[in-house]
């Protein structure tokens, strides 16, 4: 059985959150620029692919995103490409971190604040 990827996550890790802030950023400028320029429309594109890295559940996304924003007079484009490599999960989830993780000795800074401040009283 398949378990769908979380997309508002997944496009949160990509590129370390970065691809998120970048498209909210162009989303916003296309659209200021689209009001500006009623005659002429802004177009936003993402491409992804998705290829896989050896033999393991792991696979490399590289996104490539693309706009083109009416100007006054003309147009401007641009073109941003990067990777992030994540984890396929049992069901094809994908994640940054394997949902298998185990938490490897138990170390103190990754148990929650409150049961830190439990286990030092």
């Amino acid at each position: 059985m398949s378990k769908p990827t979380d997309v508002s996550r997944f496009f949160e890790d990509l590129d370390g959150g970065v691809l998120a802030e970048r498209l909210g950023t162009i989303l916003s400028h296309a659209a200021g620029a689209a009001t500006n320029n009623p005659t002429k429309k802004a177009k936003v594109s993402i491409d992804l692919i998705v290829s896989n890295i050896g033999k393991g559940s792991q696979v490399a996304i590289i996104h490539k995103l693309a706009f083109k924003i009416p100007t006054e007079h003309g147009d401007q484009a641009e073109t941003h490409t990067t990777e992030t490599v994540m984890y396929v999960n049992q069901g094809g989830e994908m994640t940054l971190e394997p949902k298998n993780q185990l938490d490897m000795i138990g170390h103190a800074h990754r148990k929650p604040t409150q049961q830190r401040q439990e286990n030092d009283q």
